[in-house]
């Protein structure tokens, strides 16, 4: 009786099912997030989504426009009302943040695997809500005592604010260090079209693409090309401009009461920061949630980063924090987002590369 020889199946290719699986997944996990963000967060008062919808808010956060304009074009296009209409443009980033992800894994060479990049890539989204989602945890003081006995002291929890152009902004981050890469690879006039075209978009939702300045800079700075690379850099600056500066005029009438930063409408928040920092306790459970945790496995394998990543996360990741830490108030965890998928990519990109001499067979 001769036995059957059953044919090779590729297993690095995901079949039809297993890629609607994904795609399942990815879209359910986007809604359940969404879902999250529209119960457990707010919108701070001077920038309800209504008045975001109607460019009504207050400066600096009613020119990051891209969000409210889309919002605008679906409640003309279809009768729905702006909180849904937000709610489907969030809906929209995640399930881009997870497209984008598998996409960054295989250009970075995590794995040769595409079923397996698909799982890897969902693994994004954790570290990205708990940024966005889990409420801030205020712990001062740390002790109290009552009666003779010590306790717990004030201990609680505060909801964070929603504001809908960060998690495209963090989406968009994500596009524009894969879109750098590819130009640093090979430079052509399509690519630096859609270059300019996706950095202005990005652009007009939220004015943190000028740090995409040294960060390209970075990756670009042992290029062979490196002349024609930075004019690529200079042409940017001058399209940030060229965006930022008409936005900030339209608004200039609509006052941040609380910016007080200079002429700008930003807030200065250093030493309130200080202030949250210097606690104990609340230091501990900043770091655990701090770029979603993920600055730990970063930093223990960074002679493990692909060097275009180390390039990029230097370029980025602490320009960002260091403006952050300024400007912005660290229990609103959200203002490090957009340097989430650039550690996240990084610490899985080196965790491949340490573990992958242990099981070569697998990549075969």
């Amino acid at each position: 009786m001769s036995a059957t020889i059953s044919p090779a199946i590729d297993h690095r290719r995901p079949s039809r099912a297993e890629r609607l699986c994904w795609w399942l997944a990815l879209i359910f996990v986007a809604v359940f997030l969404t879902a999250l963000q529209i119960t457990i967060t707010a919108p701070y008062g001077l920038t309800s989504l209504k008045l975001l919808a109607n460019f009504q808010a207050v400066e600096p956060f009613q020119h990051r426009a891209l969000i409210p304009i889309c919002v605008a074009a679906i409640e003309r296009l279809a009768p729905l009302d702006h909180r849904l209409a937000f709610a489907l443009t969030e809906v929209v980033t995640w399930v881009a943040l997870g497209v984008l992800a598998e996409r960054a894994l295989a250009i970075f060479g995590v794995t040769h695997h595409a079923a397996l990049r698909g799982v890897l890539a969902l693994t994004l989204l954790p570290p990205m809500a708990m940024v966005t989602l889990i409420p801030d945890l205020h712990v001062w003081p740390i002790l109290a005592r009552a009666d003779g006995l010590w306790d717990l002291g004030d201990w609680g929890v505060r909801t964070l604010y929603y504001y809908p152009y960060d998690l495209p902004a963090a989406a968009f981050t994500l596009a524009l260090l894969l879109t750098l890469t590819r130009i640093a690879d090979r430079i052509t006039g399509p690519r630096l079209i859609g270059l300019a075209l996706l950095f202005a978009v990005a652009t007009l939702n939220r004015e943190t693409t000028l740090f995409i300045l040294p960060m390209a800079a970075c990756l670009f700075m042992r290029h062979q090309h490196r002349r024609a690379l930075f004019g690529v850099v200079a042409g940017l600056a001058v399209l940030f401009v060229a965006v930022q500066w008409p936005l900030h005029w339209w608004f200039s009438d609509q006052p941040n009461p609380h910016g007080h930063l200079g002429a700008t409408q930003y807030e200065w928040h250093l030493g309130e920061n200080w202030h949250y920092l210097s606690q104990p306790i609340y230091l501990i459970t900043e770091l655990v949630r701090f770029l979603g945790g993920l600055w730990l496995p970063m930093i223990l394998w960074w002679r493990f980063v692909d060097a275009r990543l180390r390039a990029a996360v230097l370029g980025f990741v602490p320009l960002l924090v260091l403006v952050g830490l300024l400007i912005g108030r660290v229990p609103e965890h959200r203002i490090f987002l957009e340097a989430v998928p650039l550690v996240w990519l990084a610490a899985i990109q080196a965790a491949s590369q340490r573990f992958r001499p242990i099981c070569p067979a697998h990549e075969a």
